[in-house]
């Protein structure tokens, strides 16, 4: 039985050794992963990173305000739109209004010597 026994733990010992090699190489693969996050985050970046976050905050600065200029022109534009459309409305609609209130008086006594030759006929 002893041989069976050696047998089989010389057989297990190769894969055991595999499978304790591939957790090992995982285990150094996550804390080289963790070492490079870390390296990345040290102290020594954050006065340039500081620098970079501040030019960034400067660009977008810039890119609102110009952005904010285009959008007061943009919002002045749409005003004038409107009222211009109003206008013409109105430029439209008055003339139309007032001619259904004073036309048929200002018609009837114009066409009312005509009215009356064609009854006399």
């Amino acid at each position: 039985m002893e041989n069976g026994e050696e047998q089989q733990a010389e057989k297990k010992s190769p894969a055991s050794l595999e499978g304790a090699v591939d957790n090992l190489r995982k285990l150094l693969e996550e804390n080289l992963r963790y070492t490079k996050v870390v390296h990345e985050f040290t102290p020594k970046d954050a006065d340039k990173r500081q620098k970079e976050y501040h030019e960034l905050l400067k660009e977008n600065t810039e890119y609102t305000k110009a952005c904010y200029a285009v959008l007061e022109k943009l919002q002045r534009w749409v005003f004038w739109q409107k009222v211009f459309t109003i206008l013409k409305i109105v430029l439209f609609v008055v003339p139309v209004v007032l001619g259904i209130i004073y036309l048929p008086p200002l018609l009837s006594k114009l066409f009312q010597p005509y009215l009356e030759l064609f009854q006399s006929l």
